[in-house]
């Protein structure tokens, strides 16, 4: 149908939304238009990164432990939260399981509560 250089993902997997496709190109969170292949928007810097799509939202853990929560809107990749999860190389992709989103490297792993529904934000579980 198209081809392009607008999403140049390397070791992530991307993800497939409402006619769109989001991902990593060369480390910059992008959004593509599935059936034009046409760059949506851009945003977040992370290098390398998992992803994941929970309730409208890309749960993204960079390959040096930050997790970023981005609204996935096609229009503009709006950036919801972001903090240190855990250190060190992390190039684990995160899980969500009854409200949680776990992640974890060679060292260490953490879990931390996700907002509920409606709450855009994520915080340390206690």
């Amino acid at each position: 149908m198209w081809k392009n250089q607008n999403l140049k993902s390397k070791f992530n997997t991307s993800i497939f939304r409402s006619g769109f496709v989001y991902g990593l190109d060369e480390g910059i969170l992008t959004c593509i238009d599935a059936a034009t292949g046409r760059r949506s928007g851009r945003t977040v810097a992370t290098v390398t990164a998992s992803l994941l799509l929970a309730s409208g939202h890309l749960v993204v853990l960079s390959g040096e432990g930050e997790l970023v929560l981005v609204c996935a809107n096609a229009e503009k990749l709006e950036e919801q939260a972001r903090f240190q999860a855990i250190r060190g190389k992390t190039w684990n992709h995160p899980a969500i399981a009854d409200g949680k989103v776990l992640v974890r490297n060679a060292v260490e792993m953490a879990c931390f509560e996700i907002g509920a529904p409606g709450v855009s934000a994520i915080s340390p579980a206690n």
